[in-house]
Order: C-alpha cells, then structure tokens, then sequence
C-alpha cells in the first residue's frame, strides 16, 4: 500500500466529518439556543421593543386624530407600557406553545379594559356636549373606533409578525420542521459518531493521528462557519434591511444580530477545540520522536 493509499481514507473520512459536524453544530443550535422563547425575550429587551412600539403607537395616533378629531390621548391613555410588553412576549410564548403541540392555534390577545372605557368616555361627552342622541348608529361608530384601535394596537405589538406567518400558514409549515429537528439531530450525531469510529479504526496502527484529524476536522468546521458570521458582524449587514416599522426592524435585525453572534462563538470554541487539539498532537509527536 503506497502512502496516498494509506491516507486517503482519512482524508475521505475527515472531509465527511466536517460537515457532519457543521449540520450536527447547526441543527443544536438552531433547537436548542436559535428557537427557544428565551431567545426572542433577549432581544425584545435589549432591543426596548415595547419603547420602539408605544413610540409608533403614538405616532399613528396622532396621525390618525387629523382624519378623526379624536385625540391621541384617548387611546393612549388606555395603553399600559407594560401590558405592550408582555403582549410582545406573550406573542413569542404562544407561538412556541402552537409549534411544539401545546396549542392547535395561534392568538394574540390584550387586555383592552381601559382603552374601551377611555373611547367610550369620550364619545359620551361628545355626545352630551353636541346633543347627539345615543342610538345605533353612534354605537356603531364606537364599536368601529375600539375595534380599529385594537387590531392596530395588536398589529404593532406582533413586533416578529407571528401573527402573520400563522395566517399565511408559515407557522404550520414551521410546526411539521420543528417536531422533526429533534430526529434531524439525532441521524446527524448518529452520522458523526460512526465516522468518528471509521476514523479511530483507519488511525488504530498509530492512535495518536487520531488527535491530529480531529483537530483538523474542528478547526476548519468551526472557521467555515466563524468566518462568514464574523464578516456579517463586521459589516453590519442586516442593518440594510428596509423595514418600515421601527419594532419590526428593531426586532427582526435584532435577533439575526444576535444569532449570528451567538453562532459565531459556538463556532470560535469549535475551532479553538480543533487548535488545542493540533498542539496537543504536535507535543505528543516531538516528545515521542
């Protein structure tokens, strides 16, 4: 057997395992650090989100009392800061009990208590004031100003716009994906491990190459994937997104920011691991010749 014989299929065997090791790395992240409720409540805090949103809130208001004559601070008044944020985060947690099977649908709800109370006691006094009689058609039109109030109230507290991907049927799409990541992670460890064996049993006249490979395998998965994330970084790439609404830019770029950061590290170990690993062989060697 000629040397090229001899490491081919180490060569073969570590080409493998590198990205068997990239998909296993991804799809454990992407389950267990990437889709998780605690991830998107990092960003809608460090983002000020329920901030970006009652600021749009305002803005919309406002614009709004300029076709209407009603002024902003009746619905604003009605809007508690921390109910917005915990209707964001709620819409984070319900989503996830829709995709794990907790839920078979997916809502967003707010208590409205006192933006009723607040419209209602308005157009009353206009009513009083201007003697306009308090028939059906007046209630029609407090009905349709709460109810308009509210669906935009929601609209802007969707800062991730799960509400959206539900009724377009992403989330459904996303459930079927999320059921199956678990299994997809499981084939992949069971992948790298028979290749890790393959590898041991091609390196069992001399163990000590084993190390050597497997430092290599860390080390270029774990650049393949750093790289590209740090240039992402570096670039401040997702900040030439167009999104219109503040909240919904603030969160969207906010959470790709945040993953790409957080993969990026998880990756520096990986190839730091791969480093280590190489010195370790390299020591090992030189004590040994």
């Amino acid at each position: 057997m000629t040397k090229i014989d001899f490491y081919i299929p180490k060569i073969l065997l570590t080409f493998l395992l590198i990205f068997s090791l990239i998909g296993t790395e991804l799809t454990v992240f992407l389950r267990h650090k990437a889709l998780t409720i605690s991830a998107f409540q990092t960003v809608a805090e460090t983002q000020d989100l329920e901030e970006k949103a009652y600021a749009s809130l305002e803005s919309y208001f406002q614009s709004r009392s300029n076709s209407t004559s009603i002024p902003a601070e009746v619905f604003l008044s009605g809007i508690d800061r921390e109910d917005l944020k915990q209707a964001i985060l709620d819409s984070v947690s319900h989503a996830f009990d829709y995709l794990s099977g907790k839920s078979e649908s997916y809502e967003l709800i707010m208590p409205f208590t006192d933006l009723e109370a607040s419209v209602n006691q308005f157009f009353s006094d206009y009513a009083d004031q201007h003697n306009y009689q308090k028939d059906e058609i007046y209630q029609q039109k407090v009905d349709a100003a709460i109810s308009e109030a509210e669906a935009e109230i929601l609209f802007i507290a969707d800062t991730f716009k799960l509400s959206m991907m539900y009724e377009k049927g992403w989330l459904a799409k996303g459930k079927k994906l999320f059921s199956m990541l678990d299994k997809i992670t499981a084939v992949l460890c069971g992948i790298t491990g028979i290749l890790l064996i393959l590898l041991i049993i091609c390196c069992r006249k001399a163990f000590s190459d084993f190390w050597y490979w497997l430092g290599l395998i860390g080390l270029i998965s774990g650049l393949l994937i750093s790289v590209p994330c740090l240039y992402i970084l570096r670039t401040d790439y997702f900040s030439g997104f167009v999104v219109r609404e503040p909240q919904i830019f603030a969160a969207v770029t906010g959470y790709l920011t945040f993953m790409t950061d957080q993969i990026c590290k998880t990756a520096g170990i990986t190839a730091i691991t791969g480093i280590c690993l190489l010195v370790i062989f390299a020591v090992h060697s030189r004590k040994k010749a």
